[in-house]
């Protein structure tokens, strides 16, 4: 990636859910000389961009980055105890892993510390 392309994705980041237009865009990134000089210059850059799929266009000549859609459906670990309270309900719960296994890890028992100087409580 170049870092003309790498400027404009990090300006690009600060505007997220919002079109910005692609004067503006070589305005920021570019810095005024490079903007005096050019007024077009991202246009091409911004051009290539889109059909690499990095950012998207709208029909104004405004940039964006591109939305990534999440699709992963996360199972939820549910603890022992939780896991047989739920069993008993007898209701269905979506993306909750009940664990098919028939038996339960067993429960750690709370022992009290020994005492530093060896006597007994």
């Amino acid at each position: 990636m170049q870092t003309d392309e790498q400027g404009i994705l990090d300006y690009l980041k600060a505007f997220r859910h919002s079109f910005v237009p692609g004067k503006e865009i070589a305005r920021k990134v570019g810095g005024k000389e490079r903007f005096d000089r050019d007024h077009g210059w991202a246009i091409p850059v911004l051009a290539q961009m889109v059909r690499m799929g990095q950012i998207e266009s709208d029909h104004l000549g405004g940039f964006r980055v591109k939305e990534e859609k999440k699709k992963k459906e996360k199972e939820q670990h549910v603890s022992p105890h939780l896991l047989k309270i739920l069993k008993s309900s007898g209701k269905k719960f979506d993306g909750v892993d009940f664990g098919d296994s028939k038996s339960e890890p067993p429960i750690p028992v709370y022992r009290k510390p020994a005492p530093a100087d060896g006597t007994d409580c």
